[in-house]
């Protein structure tokens, strides 16, 4: 199927090997067609993507160092999960320029907000003070980039501002919505 990429690659031997880890013809795409996919970001999805990448990355620390510390930090390990798992998910949606991005950014976004007041509770611990400090950079980065969505400007596609508006209009009817099915 890819095989118009695979002449390009210089380890064509490896191919069929590199698609069953799944992570390395991604690699090489990047790699081949990295400029592109840099070049169509603009600073608002650039700044966005780098803190969610951060914050996975951070986030999933936390709740490994909570869990290592016993029972009472078993909510703020589980919130840190959470988190680390939606900003992981933002980046692949950034980095597909997926059309339900902006709606699932606004989701982070709530859940982030909703869990902070309990991370708060434990910022005496470094690990989640750290937390905290990223998890705010990378609210306001994704309120810069749902506002520039919003106003008309691209994240990818033009799809991307309609699915921002209707993702808005989802997130008050999502519960209805939830129970008819």
């Amino acid at each position: 199927m890819s095989s118009g990429q695979q002449p390009q690659s210089m380890s064509g031997g490896q191919q069929p090997q590199s698609m069953s880890s799944g992570q390395q013809p991604m690699a090489g795409q990047e790699i081949q067609s990295g400029q592109s996919f840099e070049n169509h970001l603009t600073n608002e999805l650039r700044i966005a993507l780098e803190d969610f990448t951060e914050l996975s990355h951070v986030a999933d620390w936390c709740a490994k160092m909570c869990a290592s510390e016993g029972p009472q930090l078993a909510t703020c390990a589980a919130i840190c999960r959470d988190i680390a798992e939606l900003a992981e998910f933002n980046e692949k949606l950034i980095a597909r320029d997926s059309m339900f991005g902006p709606e699932v950014a606004d989701t982070f976004v709530r859940i982030a907000e909703e869990g902070l007041p309990e991370l708060r509770q434990f910022q005496q611990h470094p690990h989640v003070a750290e937390t905290i400090t990223v998890i705010d950079r990378t609210i306001d980065s994704c309120l810069t980039l749902l506002e520039t969505v919003e106003g008309g400007q691209q994240m990818g596609g033009q799809q991307m501002g309609g699915q921002q508006m209707s993702g808005q209009a989802m997130g008050t009817q999502q519960p209805s919505g939830g129970r008819t099915r």
